[in-house]
């Protein structure tokens, strides 16, 4: 697995004016953000790589959303693993974007959050490659997982269809992500093309590096929903607004959040999630509280408040006192898990009076989505 620990000379900070990034190392604790927009607002799925070994990676895939056609409306929570191997990242021309309940934890011949470093060489290359994507048959209560094993039918290798996609530009194209914290321009191959039994349209945004292809963003079946409110639109869309590592002591957010405290007086943080309009704090969180802690322990006279900021989704009201009660959640949690002083740290809200990006689009509303530390005197 050497050859996928590509662990780059960035050393980005929380001011403004960080270097360009041209890869994302592919190293335990990396953790890739996407967000699906709806009319009420911007679900957030966290994908975490959480170990790599023996020619594997182990892969962490956290979701939550509003099932709007259960009574109540109620917050559905779903957290699955997945395997991929070391050869698939290489070689596969499968891409098993799907993750459910009936989905398999390990697919031999497939990737899981981005293409194969094949795929994209072919598109760089030749501009032209193909790629499996899959349509699996929804997760209903308590349905068993699909094999995947290929002598047995159905299989999970019976839901895939051929897409000949061709590259798009001759040069790679800039996809706006949030890296560790600051807002970046990604480089990316853009590709479109159909599938080869239905002809689906369908278009891909990878990562422009062979080491790890992420995709950035993409759209499947383009056009294809034909009735209900979605009428027109794409049947599935992904696309990644955060990005975050610590694949090495350069790369960790304690030596960020320090050095813009103690330079600036205040830092914004992009790795504490929460769960969907509410100030529940969620598990993929738990490193940057740590981080925040271990920093108040090395600097004992120093005294922060915590304020919370929220996209322009939802009214004033709504807004203000959800960044209140998401701000007094940081608090909480760093005064009970890290024993933390609570006369040290004072909350406030701002809701989303204090953009720092626009509210137009998925990456900027998740920008706008924070928790700011500022440093009292």
């Amino acid at each position: 697995m050497k050859s996928l620990l590509i662990l780059v000379a960035f050393c980005s900070t929380l001011l403004a004016g960080a270097p360009p990034v041209t890869k994302i190392p592919l190293c335990p604790g990396l953790t890739v953000v996407t967000a699906i927009s709806q009319p009420e607002g911007d679900y957030e799925s966290i994908k975490t790589i959480e170990s790599i070994d023996s020619g594997a990676i182990r892969l962490k895939y956290s979701t939550e959303h509003v099932e709007q056609d259960n009574p109540g409306h109620t917050l559905r929570k779903l957290t699955l693993l997945r395997t991929i191997r070391d050869a698939d990242l290489r070689e596969a021309k499968l891409y098993l974007q799907q993750f459910a309940t009936n989905t398999p934890a390990d697919v031999p011949g497939t990737t899981a959050i981005g293409t194969s470093s094949a795929v994209l060489a072919a598109l760089k290359t030749k501009g032209e490659a193909e790629l499996g994507v899959f349509d699996l048959p929804s997760a209903l209560p308590g349905s068993s997982k699909i094999s995947a094993d290929p002598k047995t039918h159905p299989n999970v290798l019976d839901y895939y269809e051929i897409y000949k996609i061709r590259r798009v530009e001759s040069g790679p194209v800039m996809v706006p992500v949030t890296v560790n914290g600051v807002k970046t321009q990604l480089p990316a191959i853009h590709a479109t093309g159909r599938s080869d039994y239905y002809g689906y349209k369908a278009e891909f945004f990878f990562l422009d590096d062979e080491s790890n292809p992420l995709s950035l963003k993409w759209r499947l079946r383009i056009g294809s929903v034909r009735a209900g409110p979605q009428a027109g639109g794409d049947r599935d869309t992904l696309e990644v607004v955060k990005i975050a590592y610590r694949c090495s002591a350069a790369d960790t957010r304690i030596g960020r959040l320090e050095r813009a405290l103690a330079e600036t007086g205040h830092a914004d943080v992009y790795d504490i999630y929460f769960s969907f309009n509410s100030d529940q704090i969620r598990d993929e969180s738990e490193p940057t509280l740590r981080e925040i802690g271990d920093v108040l322990g090395r600097h004992p006279d120093w005294k922060l408040s915590i304020d919370g900021h929220t996209d322009g989704i939802a009214g004033d009201a709504f807004n203000l006192d959800l960044s209140k009660r998401r701000a007094a959640a940081v608090k909480n949690a760093l005064v009970a898990r890290f024993n933390i002083a609570t006369g040290r740290l004072t909350t406030a809200g701002y809701g989303k009076s204090r953009p720092v990006d626009t509210n137009e689009t998925p990456e900027g509303r998740a920008r706008n989505r924070r928790v700011e530390l500022v440093r009292k005197q």
